[in-house]
């Protein structure tokens, strides 16, 4: 074989053995490359210490506000009307005591006049016997007549100690007379309406020198200050109070959320509604102050106080899972714990104590959340919290 065929042939075995060991050398490269690329990432999530205590639950509801009173006046008497506040228009105030409508009554106070004259005079004849029989009833007699004014309302009679001092009154008709004075005094009292409390009138209006007559409606008048909100709950909600405590509630309006207002529930319904499955709770309270956020018709929202907790925690509503489970951090991992849920008031869940105080709850919504993949969190103190729970009791009496 010739030199220089001999010299080819050399060279190709040589070109293809470093073909060779550069492609075994590149395969070796990318596999290290892969195992570093896929290296998992240890993600950073936000976190939250349990703590445990006592816990006051509070109930949310909404209502329209009504007035605790509400009345229909009625006329008992007929008459020109000489008065009548405002005219009895729609929305006028009225303070308690307050004449409302005054009617004429110069007719019925006159008969009334007369008739305390005659009873005055049936009194003064039964005085010179009394005086003869026993000076002690006729003193007795003799003061109460000398109290008997004819344009006030006579007293009450004075007390009968025998039978014969019952006798000569009869006989003179005094009971008789008597009665017919305090019936006319009921009947003038008619004449003049007054407010049987502060409120708020509603009514066609009734004017000055208009005639009304016996058995007309007049007007209604609602309290302003005595009010209550009937609130629908659900029966749960409903087990969640302490009705035999008095429990007090905070009322919100609806139209400004700085004005608050506090209530306490007195009663509640015993019917459940067949459609909304819900209870009416009645909240009561004074709007003395006469906030007009808080008169009747306004729509208002409300905290109730419910009963109180011991030995729970509250925590994001959405950290518990269907399956009542939350996620954790324990050792740098992800774990997942197993709680007992009490109930979930808005935004919160409220769990028994179950896991350990201080557990680190994962606050950070996962993707892909996979058990025991490795996370960090953002805060140090949890950070901290955590480096202690996996401690033993030893380190920590040393750390100590």
């Amino acid at each position: 074989m010739k030199k220089q065929t001999i010299i080819k042939i050399s060279s190709v075995v040589i070109i293809i053995a470093a073909g060779f060991l550069g492609m075994t050398a590149l395969s070796s490269s990318s596999k290290h490359s892969n195992e570093r690329a896929s290296k998992p990432e240890i993600r950073t999530v936000n976190t939250k210490a349990v703590k445990f205590g006592d816990h006051v639950l509070q109930i949310e509801g909404n209502g329209v506000i009504e007035s605790q009173r509400m009345l229909n006046i009625v006329s008992e008497a007929n008459g020109i009307v000489l008065y009548a506040k405002n005219n009895l228009k729609d929305g006028t105030f009225v303070k308690e005591g307050e004449i409302i409508l005054d009617i004429d009554s110069r007719e019925v106070e006159n008969n009334l006049y007369s008739l305390r004259s005659s009873f005055l005079n049936a009194v003064a004849s039964i005085l010179p016997d009394m005086k003869i029989e026993d000076n002690r009833v006729y003193q007795k007699w003799f003061d109460y007549f000398n109290s008997i004014e004819i344009k006030k309302d006579i007293p009450e009679l004075p007390h009968i100690t025998n039978s014969q001092e019952k006798i000569k009154l009869s006989s003179r008709d005094i009971f008789t007379k008597y009665y017919s004075v305090k019936n006319q005094e009921i009947l003038l009292s008619k004449y003049k309406i007054k407010a049987p409390f502060d409120g708020f009138i509603t009514s066609n209006g009734i004017i000055e020198n208009s005639y009304i007559s016996k058995g007309q409606n007049l007007f209604s008048i609602s309290d302003a200050k005595n009010l209550e909100i009937a609130v629908p709950l659900l029966v749960d909600e409903i087990n969640m109070i302490n009705f035999s405590s008095t429990p007090s509630v905070k009322i919100f309006s609806d139209k400004s959320g700085n004005d608050v207002i506090y209530g306490k529930i007195l009663r509640k319904e015993t019917n459940l509604d067949r459609n909304s499955q819900t209870l009416n709770v009645y909240v009561s309270f004074n709007n003395n102050k006469m906030n007009p956020y808080f008169l009747p018709g306004n729509y208002v929202n409300l905290k109730i106080e419910g009963r109180h907790l011991e030995n729970v925690a509250a925590i994001p509503r959405n950290l518990v899972d269907n399956d009542g489970f939350v996620y954790t951090m324990k050792s740098g991992k992800l774990a997942k714990e197993e709680v007992e849920l009490i109930t979930v008031q808005g935004n919160k869940a409220i769990i028994k104590n179950t896991i350990p105080e201080n557990t680190i709850l994962v606050t950070t919504i996962l993707q892909k959340p996979l058990v025991g993949m490795e996370i960090q969190s953002s805060d140090k103190t949890a950070k901290t919290q955590e480096e202690k729970s996996d401690m033993s009791v030893d380190q920590l009496s040393k750390l100590d």
